[in-house]
C-alpha cells in the first residue's frame, strides 16, 4: 500500500508522488497570476482534480473555469494548459495513465 498526505506538498510547483507500471500521481501548485508553463500534450491520459483555488483549464482550444472539486479528463494527445488568474494558489492532483514522468 502506498498512501501519502498530499497537503505536505502544497506549495511545490510539481512533484511526482507515486508511480506504478500503469499509472502515476503528482501534485502541482500554480501561484496566483501564474501558469503551468507552455501549452502541451502527453502520450498518457491525464486526470486533474482541483483541491484548492480557481483557474482556467484549456483543452484543445476550449477554456473552462475550474475550482475546488472539479475533476477533468484530458485525453492522450489533447493540447492543454492550466493557468491561475486568481489571487490565491491553485493546488491540484493529477494522475497519468500510463506514467508520463
Amino acid at each position: 500500500m502506498d498512501v501519502c498526505d498530499i497537503t505536505r506538498y502544497r506549495g511545490d510547483f510539481f512533484r511526482v508522488l507515486q508511480t506504478t507500471s500503469r499509472s502515476q500521481t503528482a501534485v502541482m501548485t500554480i501561484a496566483a497570476g501564474a501558469d503551468a508553463g507552455p501549452e502541451e500534450t502527453h502520450r498518457a491520459d491525464q486526470i486533474i482534480y482541483i483541491v484548492e483555488g480557481e483557474g482556467i483549464l484549456r483543452i484543445d482550444g476550449e477554456d473552462r473555469r475550474v475550482a475546488a472539486g472539479t475533476l477533468a479528463l484530458i485525453r492522450a494527445g489533447a493540447r492543454h494548459h492550466v493557468r491561475n488568474p486568481g489571487g490565491a494558489p491553485l493546488f491540484l492532483v493529477t494522475v497519468y495513465a500510463p506514467p508520463e514522468y
